[in-house]
C-alpha cells in the first residue's frame, strides 16, 4: 500500500514523481559568447567549463573564497583558478593556452585543456558554439541534459524529448518541476553513480547525485530507438538496494526471458522465468502495489517478486513479472482520468492474454498474484478477463476496504508506534490530521469525477475519487475463481486483521484458503522486533515456506 511520506515528500508526490536541485554557483552553462573564443587556435578556444564537465561525467565545485574550480572524476582532481593561466592536474602544475575566465556568469576553460586532462571525447562546436556528444553515447547525453536543467537552460533539454514525450511533459511544466524539486533536495554537489541498461522498451541511463539534503537523487534517462529521450523516471525518495539472493535460488532451475507486454506508446518490459524442465507450465502474473515499482517489487532491500520467480520456478511453476506502466512512462502515462484500471488491472490483463498464446505455457493454467494494492485489485482483474484464462488467483497482503481507509490506517498505526517507541510524533501527527482532511473530502457525496473537490491535495485527483469506496472483498464474495490469501502478522501497511475481513467477506465460498505468517511484514520478509517498515532497508527473502504455499495450492488447483 502507499506509504506515509513526511509532509514535504507528500508533496513532492503529488507533483508526480519529478525532481532535481539547483546548481552551484557560478553557473556555467549559458552560451559561451563567440567574443571570447580566441580565433587563433581551436585548443585555445574558451568554451563551458561546467558543461562540458558534467557531461562528461565529472563533478564540479566552486569555491568562492578563493575564487577556485574544482573538477573531480574517477581519481582524478583537477583545480582551476579564475583569471589563471594554470591548473593543478593531480597535483601537478599544468600550463594553459588561455586563463580561465567568468563571463556572464559562466567559466570558461581552454577547450584543449578541457578534452586533454577529462580523456573525453565530449567536445564544443566552435561556429554553432554548442555541444557536441559522442555519437551514441546516451550516458553523455543523459549527463548533459541534467546538466543543462541545473543551471536553469530548459530549452536544450526540452530539445533532447522526442515528440510523444513533447505531449506530456512541455517545456514550462519541466522547467518548473526542476526548480520545484531543487527546494526539496538543495543543490546537488556531485554524481555519485551511473550505469546503463537495456529492456525490450527503452535504453536507460541511471544517474544519482549527492545532494545538500540527507537524501541522494536518482534519475533515469529514458531514450527510444532514435535516441531520443522518451520518459523520465525519478523515484519519491532513493533508498539503494543491498539485495542478496535468497538460499532457494538455483539458476539451473530456471531461464529467464526479457518480453514485452503490450505494443506501442506504453508497451512495458518484463520477464518471463520459466523452469528448466519441459513444459507446458502453469504461470502466475505477478501485479504490482501502489506507487512505481519495478518488476521485481523492490522496497529497500527486498524483492518480494524476484524471490517468487526464483522459487517457484524451481517447483515447476513460471511467472511473469514486468515494470509498472508508471515507472517506464512516468509522463507519458498521466492523463487527467488516469484510474487503477490504466495503473494496473489493463497491463495485467494484457498479460494474461499474452500468456495464453505463449509457447511453453499451459493455457488452462494462467493465475495471477498481487501484492498489497495488487492484491486488493485481483477480484477487479478477475472481473475485467472477460476471456476467462485466470484459473485462480492469489492475496498478498491485500486490505478489503477502501484506499483512502487504509492510507488513513497506515498513518494513524505509525503514530501509535512512534508514541510506543518514545520518538517525536509531531509530524507524524500532523500527517494524521493531513489525511484525515483528505479523506473527509474524498468521501464527501457531493464530490465525484465529474465533481472534483478542488481542495484535494493528492496528486491525480480523477484516481482517488473513481478508487474510494472500492472493496476488493465485496467485489470476490460473488467470483468463483479460486483464491489463496496470505498474510503476514506483523504488516505495518496492511494490518494483520484484514485476514480474518477476508474471511468473514467470503464465507460462503469453498474455493478459497487463507493462511497468516508469524514473524511476516508487509513485504514477505520475517522480522522479530515490531515493523515500522524501516526495516525493509535490511536485506531479507521471502520465506521458502511461502513460495512452497503458493506452488502446492496452484499443483492442487489443475
Amino acid at each position: 500500500m502507499k506509504k506515509i511520506l513526511p509532509v514535504w515528500r507528500t508533496a513532492a508526490l503529488a507533483s508526480f514523481l519529478l525532481a532535481s536541485l539547483a546548481p552551484a554557483a557560478p553557473a556555467v552553462l549559458a552560451n559561451s559568447p563567440a567574443a571570447v573564443q580566441s580565433a587563433a587556435h581551436a585548443d585555445s578556444a574558451l568554451v563551458p567549463l561546467r558543461l562540458l564537465s558534467e557531461t562528461a561525467g565529472a563533478s564540479v565545485t566552486w569555491n568562492q573564497d578563493d575564487r577556485t574550480v574544482t573538477i573531480s572524476k574517477g581519481s582524478d582532481r583537477i583545480i582551476l583558478t579564475i583569471d589563471q593561466k594554470t591548473a593543478v592536474v593531480n597535483g601537478e602544475k599544468v600550463d594553459l593556452d588561455n586563463a580561465v575566465q567568468i563571463v556572464k556568469d559562466k567559466t570558461v576553460v581552454p577547450l584543449g585543456f578541457f578534452k586533454k586532462v577529462l580523456h573525453t571525447s565530449v567536445s564544443w562546436d566552435l561556429h554553432k558554439n554548442e555541444l557536441v556528444l559522442p555519437a551514441g553515447d546516451l550516458e553523455a547525453k543523459a549527463n548533459a541534459f541534467v546538466s543543462y536543467l541545473n543551471q536553469g537552460e530548459s530549452q536544450p533539454a526540452y530539445a533532447m524529448f522526442n515528440e510523444d514525450l513533447r505531449k506530456s511533459l512541455n517545456e514550462n511544466k519541466l522547467s518548473y518541476y526542476w526548480s520545484y524539486f531543487a527546494s526539496v533536495y538543495g543543490e546537488m554537489k556531485g554524481q555519485t553513480q551511473s550505469g546503463k541498461e537495456k529492456n525490450s522498451v527503452h535504453d536507460n541511463v541511471y544517474l544519482t547525485y549527492e545532494t545538500e539534503s540527507s537524501y541522494p537523487f536518482q534519475v533515469t534517462v529514458r531514450f527510444d530507438d532514435n535516441s531520443q529521450i522518451n520518459d523520465l523516471f525519478i523515484p519519491q525518495y532513493y533508498m539503494p538496494s543491498n539485495y542478496v539472493k535468497p538460499a532457494y535460488d538455483n539458476p539451473a532451475a530456471y531461464t529467464e526471458k526479457e518480453v514485452k507486454i503490450g505494443e506501442g506508446r506504453l508497451a512495458l518490459p518484463g520477464t518471463l522465468t520459466l523452469p528448466s524442465t519441459a513444459g507446458p507450465h502453469p504461470v502466475i502474473v505477478l501485479v504490482h502495489g501502489s506507487g512505481s515499482n519495478d518488476r521485481d517489487e523492490t522496497m529497500g532491500s527486498s524483492k518480494l517478486f524476484r524471490d517468487l520467480s526464483v522459487g517457484l520456478a524451481a517447483q515447476g511453476i513460471g511467472t511473469l513479472r514486468y515494470e509498472k506502466v508508471t515507472r517506464e512512462h512516468p509522463f507519458k502515462s498521466q492523463k487527467a482520468d488516469f484510474t487503477v484500471q490504466d495503473e494496473t488491472v489493463n497491463d495485467a490483463v494484457y498479460a494474461v492474454n499474452m500468456l495464453a498464446q505463449t509457447e511453453g505455457i499451459d493455457p488452462r493454467q494462467i493465475y495471477v498474484a498481487g501484492h498489497s494494492q495488487g492484491g486488493m485489485l485481483v477480484p477487479r482483474i478477475i472481473e475485467s478477463d472477460t476471456k476467462n484464462h485466470i484459473a485462480g488467483a492469489v492475496v498478498l497482503a491485500g486490505p478489503t476496504n477502501s484506499i483512502e481507509d487504509v492510507v488513513l490506517e497506515q498513518s494513524k498505526h505509525q503514530l501509535k508506534i512512534a508514541k510506543e517507541l518514545g520518538t517525536d510524533t509531531a509530524a507524524l501527527e500532523q500527517q494524521v490530521t493531513f489525511w484525515e482532511s483528505q479523506v473527509k473530502l474524498i468521501k464527501d457525496p457531493k464530490y465525484s469525477t465529474t465533481n472534483l473537490p478542488a481542495e484535494l491535495q493528492l496528486g491525480n485527483t480523477y484516481w482517488w475519487m473513481d478508487f474510494r469506496n472500492y472493496s476488493g472483498s465485496a467485489i470476490a464474495k460473488n467470483q468463483k475463481t479460486p483464491m489463496l490469501i496470505l498474510q503476514g502478522d506483523n504488516d505495518s501497511q496492511v494490518l494483520s486483521y484484514h485476514l480474518d475481513k477476508w474471511k468473514e467477506a467470503l464465507k460462503e465460498r469453498t474455493n478459497v484458503q487463507y493462511k497468516m505468517y508469524p514473524k511476516v511484514n508487509h513485504v514477505f520478509t520475517e522480522f522479530d522486533q515490531k515493523s515500522t517498515g524501516a526495516e525493509y532497508s535490511l536485506p531479507a527473502n521471502a520465506p521458502e515456506v511461502l513460495i512452497h504455499d503458493i506452488a502446492d495450492w496452484v499443483k492442487k488447483s489443475k
